[in-house]
């Protein structure tokens, strides 16, 4: 169902409309969260070094490639018919290769600063191991990053001076100058299974995955590579696709799904990944104290869609969700929540089939995707009104790349998303027009 999944015994890594003001609403409180004893409060890491080691791999590819549907004829250039008729955006098709190529995922943290370059993934058509690529926004080009068989889950440090990622129980870091690779860290064996990092502290030297232990409890660790350390902070029978995710400030919050219900066979399969309320979701600290249950879902009338991110900065969290007028009524999904830890949430967009979400750098903004059309729409978290960005054609079938999941790039004025609309999947990207927000704010 979402990238990075643990299903049962293995753990891995999955690969203007302007309505009225926002509206606030109560919602029933979700499950009590599961307690724990609490640890101490990590010690911080020390700052990696600023260059690979001597013993780094070399680059996976020294080529960039250029796939784009700009022709470097300087009277074509992009023809006209790439400029969307309806919302005046350039689209930009970065990939061109009859292969799969994709986003990682709209939460994921796989975008430099500057919004210039992103990781996506690559895998042949039928079989074949996925590799990591990075595409580059200024020179409409794409390199290969990774070549190790199992390699998994990139993230780019805030600072975007490091990319990391893991390749089994190893976590391996990049240049992003050089694009050469070391393994800085080999997760200990007292984590009986651990998934892929997916996601990273705003230092850039604590990272999040999906962990059991030799007691076989599911749960979400902390991996601190360079202080040699990797514990699980977060115990739930229900943590099998935990979608961990750290804040983006320096609280060292950590936002988890709980997929409350998951039922498994003799032999450990997966039978049921999700109660009949749905998933809640949960806010700890990063040692694991002060779990809080978000008021959002997880009630027999609303259930959170399973895609979730944090506000920008914000000590907040947004999230689609259904509902549903009695229970026997029909879900409805129709709804983008705000919500702040402790707080009832809050509306910020209504009215399409909203799935798959994130937010600008900033906070300001949300884009997501309707699966009933696979149009985006991007809106203001401040005033709840929205507009359409593109209709991207997409199949939005039950493969994930043929998913649109559209996310900001770090400059908060550059677009991604998915789309099979060729009949093969390719990346696309655009810079949003000077103004284009204007209407929205």
């Amino acid at each position: 169902m979402k990238r990075r999944q643990f299903v049962g015994t293995v753990a891995g890594m999955a690969a203007l409309a302007a309505p009225a003001a926002a509206k606030t609403q109560s919602a029933p409180a979700g499950p009590s969260p599961v307690t724990q004893p609490g640890v101490n409060r990590f010690k911080d890491s020390p700052p990696p070094e600023s260059k690979p080691a001597a013993a780094a791999t070399a680059p996976a590819s020294n080529t960039w490639s250029h796939e784009s549907n700009k022709v470097f004829d300087e009277e074509v250039a992009f023809q006209n018919k790439f400029v969307d008729p309806e919302t005046g955006i350039l689209v930009i098709r970065l990939t061109n290769e009859p292969c799969v190529s994709h986003h990682i995922y709209p939460e994921a943290p796989i975008s430099t600063p500057d919004g210039k370059r992103f990781i996506f993934a690559r895998r042949p058509g039928l079989s074949g191991k996925t590799t990591f690529w990075i595409g580059d926004l200024d020179i409409l080009s794409v390199r290969q990053i990774t070549d190790e068989d199992g390699a998994s889950a990139p993230v780019v440090t805030p600072d975007g001076k490091w990319f990391y990622y893991s390749v089994g129980r190893q976590v391996k870091r990049m240049s992003p100058e050089t694009f050469e690779r070391e393994v800085v860290f080999e997760v200990p064996g007292d984590l009986d299974r651990v998934g892929g990092i997916v996601s990273v502290d705003h230092s850039g030297t604590r990272f999040l995955a999906g962990a059991r232990d030799k007691s076989g409890q599911y749960g979400l660790a902390v991996i601190e590579p360079f202080a040699g350390a990797a514990r699980i902070v977060y115990r739930n029978k229900d943590v099998r696709n935990p979608h961990g995710q750290y804040s983006k400030n320096t609280a060292r919050r950590v936002l988890i799904q709980v997929n409350n219900g998951i039922e498994v066979d003799e032999h450990g399969n997966i039978l049921k990944l999700v109660g009949e309320k749905g998933a809640s979701l949960v806010v700890v600290n990063d040692d694991g104290s002060d779990p809080m249950t978000l008021k959002a879902g997880f009630s027999m009338l609303e259930r959170v869609q399973g895609h979730q991110c944090w506000v920008g900065p914000k000590n907040m969290v947004i999230t689609a969700l259904h509902r549903r007028e009695t229970v026997t009524s029909p879900w409805i999904q129709d709804r983008i929540v705000t919500v702040v830890p402790g707080e009832v949430y809050r509306i910020v967009g209504e009215g399409k089939g909203f799935t798959h979400i994130h937010t600008s750098p900033d906070g300001e903004w949300w884009i997501s995707d309707d699966n009933k059309t696979a149009d985006i729409y991007i809106g203001s978290v401040g005033t709840a009104r929205y507009k359409l960005l593109h209709r991207s054609g997409s199949t939005f079938g039950s493969a994930q790349y043929a998913h649109p999941h559209p996310f900001f790039l770090g400059d908060g004025n550059s677009v991604g998303w998915n789309s099979d609309v060729t009949g093969v999947p390719q990346i696309y990207v655009s810079r949003l027009p000077d103004g284009f927000l204007d209407s929205l704010r």
